[in-house]
């Protein structure tokens, strides 16, 4: 399984008045990682939805267990990964790491979805091709 591993500096902009991480942050943190982690196996985002005809990868469910909050100028490290792959939708696993402590997991459970204009949503859930999860394997 591939892991994207990226080290970050709080900002105090990204912060409460008492310096401690706003905690929508962390999902926007989460999110970018795990773009970066699909460009790191070839996959940029804008060119895979465009490669492989889909309208995205949004999230479905998404959840964060605090155990510690991070403060203005804390240096972190987001760990981020696949951990499971199940036809249509995957699960996305984070770890926030400070001090050598994970202080928060994520987990965001994202749908492959391709243009269906017979649904009123206009989407639909596809199965996520197998060349793409090979793509996520060491």
């Amino acid at each position: 399984m591939k892991k994207l591993r990226t080290e970050k500096i709080v900002y105090l902009g990204e912060c409460d008045s008492q310096g401690i991480v706003n905690y929508p942050n962390y999902f926007t943190w989460f999110d970018r990682n795990c773009q970066k982690l699909f460009s790191s196996v070839g996959l940029p985002l804008h060119k895979m939805f465009k490669e492989y005809d889909i309208d995205g990868v949004p999230i479905v469910e998404a959840t964060s267990k605090f155990k510690a909050p991070a403060r203005s100028d804390d240096v972190v490290k987001i760990e981020t990964w696949v951990n499971q792959w199940n036809g249509k939708i995957f699960i996305v696993e984070h770890r926030l790491i400070k001090d050598g402590d994970v202080v928060i997991e994520g987990r965001e459970v994202r749908a492959w979805v391709v243009r269906d204009l017979s649904r009123p949503s206009g989407i639909r859930a596809a199965q996520v091709p197998e060349e793409v999860i090979a793509r996520f394997t060491d």
